[in-house]
């Protein structure tokens, strides 16, 4: 807390006024005692009153100013914050129970805004450069295309350039509403109970239909039993679908991708398995970060926005979960999702 001159100064004024009408008030005693000595008991009882009131007001002093300096503090802190700097924090480990309720609760704020400052910076970097580029490439061949009369077939080739730029365009879009929608608006969600056995089975079946272009094969492993999980269906699906869409994108022509269901306790775990380029061990704890891409070395493979397994991660949480990822280079990579099942979902209870 900074030096305030004139706290000081009228702490030293109230002090100066008490021992002044202390000093009246001793006098009083001492020019009226005959009088006073008349009166008894009485008197024995006002000579030690003024110094237990002065006690009193001094300990209350002492108490209130142990709790208003830690508000003062995060009143100074708060007038001190702004958007460029919001990493200070405010101390108060001597401070009482209530007040450190309010100093916690506040430096919980000031760390949620600065994470949020710190995403929206992020972001809108990343939004700039990415949109930049498909919109310079669409400027650049729709200049060569007016530069002179060209036929048919050139501008439709222009414009399926163009279109093919805003798809693009509109991928990233569309990744960012959706993260910010499982991370910021999850009340939106609908958890309800799921049935997983069947839900991986519709996965199985969509994988083929993708796998189907590069000639890979698409494998599944089931138990033969019915787990019931809480999970929002649609945004679940996103999930998975991501993993199956890395995998199959990654993984070389004639390659192979496996679906496995585990069931362990009170866990379900879904891996999704496959035979591509794998990923360095490097690579692996940044893998789930907003933004980050590896370098892409299939060539039939198309770019990435980098948000697809943040966003998997980010729905994985969402629903009590999370993903965990092993690979090496050259042997491909397994992501496994972790998610409770619900409790008495029917563990014996077979398949249709």
């Amino acid at each position: 807390m900074r030096f305030d001159r004139g706290d000081v100064q009228r702490t030293i004024a109230r002090a100066t006024v008490l021992v002044l009408i202390l000093g009246v008030y001793y006098a009083a005693l001492f020019l009226f005692r005959p009088v006073l000595l008349k009166m008894g008991m009485a008197y024995y009882f006002l000579v030690p009153l003024p110094p237990a009131f002065l006690l009193g007001y001094c300990m209350s002093q002492l108490s209130i100013g142990r709790i208003i300096k830690p508000i003062k503090e995060v009143a100074e802190a708060a007038e001190g914050i702004t958007h460029e700097d919001l990493s200070r924090r405010v101390m108060a480990e001597n401070a009482g129970e209530e007040v450190q309720y309010l100093v916690k609760a506040f430096n919980d704020m000031i760390s949620r805004l600065e994470a949020a400052f710190a995403y929206i910076t992020e972001s809108s970097s990343y939004i700039a450069h990415e949109l930049k580029t498909p919109l310079a490439i669409m400027r650049g061949e729709a200049e060569v295309a007016l530069k002179k009369e060209r036929d048919k077939e050139e501008y439709k080739k222009v414009i399926a350039g163009s279109l093919e730029e805003t798809g693009r365009m509109f991928k990233i879009i569309e990744d960012l509403l959706l993260l910010t929608r499982v991370n910021y608006r999850s009340d939106d969600l609908r958890l309800q109970p799921l049935d997983l056995t069947q839900f991986v089975a519709v996965l199985f079946e969509k994988a083929k239909i993708l796998a189907a272009k590069k000639n890979i094969s698409v494998h599944i492993q089931v138990p033969e039993a019915a787990v019931l999980v809480n999970a929002d269906e649609q945004t679940l699906r996103r999930l998975f679908l991501n993993l199956i869409d890395n995998a199959i994108k990654y993984t070389p022509q004639d390659g192979r991708v496996d679906i496995i269901v585990r069931f362990e306790d009170d866990r379900v775990r879904i891996s999704i398995r496959d035979t591509g380029i794998g990923i360095d061990q490097k690579n692996l704890p940044r893998l789930f970060d907003k933004f980050f891409r590896i370098e892409n070395k299939l060539k039939d493979a198309a770019p990435s926005s980098g948000l697809g397994l943040s966003i998997a991660q980010s729905i994985a949480k969402l629903h009590q979960g999370e993903i965990v990822v092993s690979s090496e280079i050259g042997k491909g990579a397994v992501f496994t999702v972790d998610l409770p099942r619900m409790s008495g979902d029917g563990l014996s209870i077979p398949r249709d």
